[in-house]
Order: C-alpha cells, then structure tokens, then sequence
C-alpha cells in the first residue's frame, strides 16, 4: 500500500515539474518584435500604403495625356428590305426581300499635340500627388510606430507599478508578523494587528486593480498590432531613456513636407486651368477597310479601303466666362495652400517646442525620483528593523511604505514620461522612420 501511495506521489510530482507554466508559456515581446509586427499587420498603415501605390500608379506619362489613343473598329450590318426605286432614265426598281450586307473595320490614331501645355501640368501634378502619398504612408508608419512604444512602454510600466504593490505586500506581511507577535507577547494592542492586516488587505487589493490595468494595457497594445486583444506576453522590464538631439530645423516633418507639396499641386492645377485660354490641336492618322454588297438596287457591290490622315484645331473664343472663374478659382486655391502650410509649420513648431520643454522637466524629473527611490527605500528598510527593535510604531512603518511605493510610482512614470517625450520629439523631426 505504502509503495503505491510512493509511486502516485512520485507521479504527480513529475507532472507538477514537467507541466509548463503559465509564465513560462508567454511570449516574450521585444519592442523590436512588436514595431516590427505593427508594420505589418497594422491596418491603418496597410490602407495608406495602399493609397501610396495608388498615387504613384497614377503618375504616368498616359494618364497626363501625353500618349495618343489608338483604337480599332469593326462592324457587319445584315439588311432584308422591299425596295421600290425610279431613276431618271426610266429605270423602275421594284422588289422585295431585298438582302445587303455593310463591312466596315479601321484603326485610328489620335494624338494631342498640343493642349495649351496642359499634360505638363498635369504630369507635374501627378508626381507632386505621388510624392504626397509617399510622405502620408512615412507619416502613418511613423505615428504607429510612436503609439506602439507609447503602448509598449505603458505595459512596462504598469508592470513595474505591480512589483512595487508586490514588494508592499511583502512588507505588510512582515508588518502583520510582528505585529501578531508583539501581541502575543503582549508588548502591542491588538489594534496595530488588525490595523496592519487592513492595510495588507488594501495592498492586495490595488494589487487586483493593478493586474486589471495590465491586461487593459497589453489589449490596447495587441490591438495596435491588430492581433487578439487577450494575447498574453510578456515584456522587458525596464524603460530605456536616449536624449534626443534638440533641435528647432523641422525640414523633416513629414507633414510640412506634405504641406510644401500640396502647395505645388495648386500651382500645377493653376496651370491647368490657364492651358483652358490656348487653342488645342490634335492629330489623327488611320486605315480604313469599307465593303458593302446588295442584291438589287443602284449599287450591288462598292468596296474601299485605304489611309487617312488630317488635323482638327480648336480655339477657345468663348465658353460663358467659365475659364475666367476657373482661374480665379485656382489662384485662391493657391492662396489657401499657402495659409495651410504656414499653419502646419505654426503648430509643429508650437509642438516641437512643448515636446522640448516636455522633455527638459521629463528629465529633471526622472533625476530627482532617481536619487529619492534609493532614499524612500533605505528609510523603509530602516522603519521595518526599528517596528522589529520596537523603537517605533506601526505608524511610522506605515508612512514609510506609503512613501516607497509612492516613490516607485513616481520614478516608473517620470521613466515613462521620459521615454514619451523621447519619442514624440523624434516624430515631430521625422527621425523615427527613416
């Protein structure tokens, strides 16, 4: 009996050490590995690369009109008619079910030779459109990518928020022990005892809170990475800080450039629009195969096939003063973008320079949690060995931890302001894609 209850035990010992844990079945998500997944997977970057490809398939020399059009024809009439005709000479028609046949097959070519230089507007807008889309897609990628390390880094520190409830934890179980004991003894009121498991119940519950938090913060993550919300990962476990280079030239802006483009674009349609007060010529070069057969009538059989080639010219003189308003049109058009692009260097400027000053009080602040994290820690240790000693009371070991938790909490969210700071100063000067 014992030998089977040793070999059961030893059983399930195995698959106890065996059997994965939970922890040890996460991923490891690297932030390397989550942009890298965001870049691909993310729709909002896959919609405005597919508007990119759009803009640029759409800058061509054919669809500014520079190519000519060549089409072919064909077409066969069959007829069944009563005729009845009566020429001059006497000759009288008169018959029915009267069966014709007309072939007719060509190829033409058609070419704008000149449109008032209206495809080389057209061909210049086209490309300022392509370039547009290029800048948007760099623009979209770059704002995923600082939401991801927002998000990623968030995760972090929500995590690290937990192991400082769980180190307060550790300290109100500590706390309850001596306090259990002092009462045993009789050298403490039962009062400091229950006070003590009241404030490690109010630990343990921030430490549910917290936990909700988390998994709230990876959702928000997984969904930038358009993957399940409730896919677990881990992640590192400490928020890096690189000071950026500061700087006021912002030539890099993906949105200023966009806006610099857009401004050419109104130029380029003004040019279209003005091409409107300019005569137009086309070219026209074709063959032309015509073959028609009847069985009564004056003619029974005419056939004919060969070149043909000619030229059309088009003045405009007047068309209701719709080119003149056309063109007034385009000339505010012009002004707007100008207005846009001075409002878009205004706000990115006014951005830049918070992001800077954000940055400078983000590092200030991250040097002075620093160097009191160590401080909050030493006078925590020091108020546990004093309750131990019974040279101070649970109050004081009480504020103590309140103010190292305070204090980690502190430091992991100036770490995480630091590194936010970080990131949208890089953005504002289009340094995070490259």
């Amino acid at each position: 009996m014992l030998n089977r209850i040793g070999i059961a035990f030893m059983f399930l010992l195995c698959l106890v050490v065996l059997a994965p844990s939970k922890a040890a079945a996460q991923e490891t998500l690297t932030i390397e590995q989550a942009i890298e997944l965001a870049m691909k997977n993310n729709y909002d970057i896959q919609i405005a690369k597919n508007d990119a490809e759009i803009a640029a398939r759409n800058n061509s020399v054919g669809n500014a009109g520079m190519l000519p059009k060549i089409n072919g024809t064909l077409s066969d009439n069959y007829t069944l008619n009563n005729l009845n005709q009566k020429f001059t000479n006497g000759t009288e028609i008169d018959k029915n079910n009267v069966t014709g046949n007309n072939l007719t097959a060509g190829v033409a070519l058609n070419w704008t030779l000149f449109d008032g230089l209206k495809m080389f507007a057209t061909k210049g807008k086209l490309k300022r459109l392509a370039e547009i889309g290029e800048l948007q897609f760099k623009d979209e990628m770059q704002t995923v990518v600082a939401n991801v390390l927002n998000a990623y880094y968030d995760v972090v520190r929500a995590q690290q928020q937990l192991k400082a409830i769980d180190e307060a934890i550790r300290i109100s179980n500590e706390r309850v022990k001596l306090a259990d004991m002092k009462f045993q003894v009789g050298s403490s009121s039962k009062v400091d005892l229950l006070q003590a498991k009241v404030d490690l119940n109010e630990q343990k519950s921030n430490l549910l809170s917290q936990r909700k938090t988390v998994e709230q913060r990876k959702a928000d993550l997984n969904t930038l990475l358009s993957r399940n919300a409730e896919t677990d990962f881990s992640v590192t476990d400490s928020i890096p800080f690189n000071e950026p280079k500061i700087s006021t030239e912002l030539d890099k802006n993906f949105q200023l450039q966009a806006a610099m483009k857009n401004m050419e674009v109104a130029k380029f349609a003004k040019r279209e629009a003005f091409s409107q007060f300019l005569p137009n010529l086309n070219g026209n070069v074709g063959y032309s195969y015509n073959r028609a057969n009847s069985t009564a009538g004056f003619s029974l059989f005419n056939q004919s096939y060969g070149l043909n080639a000619g030229f059309s010219l088009n003045v405009p003189l007047f068309n209701g003063r719709n080119t003149i308003r056309q063109n007034k049109i385009a000339s505010i058009q012009i002004l707007s973008s100008q207005f846009n692009l001075e409002k878009v260097r205004f706000q990115i400027k006014l951005n830049n320079y918070r992001a800077i000053k954000e940055l400078a009080k983000a590092k200030e602040q991250l040097t002075l949690e620093t160097e009191n994290i160590s401080l909050a820690d030493e006078n925590q240790k020091i108020a546990l060995e004093r309750f131990r000693l019974a040279q101070s009371t649970a109050i004081e070991l009480r504020e103590a931890q309140i103010s190292f938790v305070n204090a980690q909490t502190r430091l992991v969210n100036a770490r995480y302001d630091a590194k936010a700071a970080e990131t949208e100063l890089l953005r504002l000067q289009g340094e995070l894609v490259k």
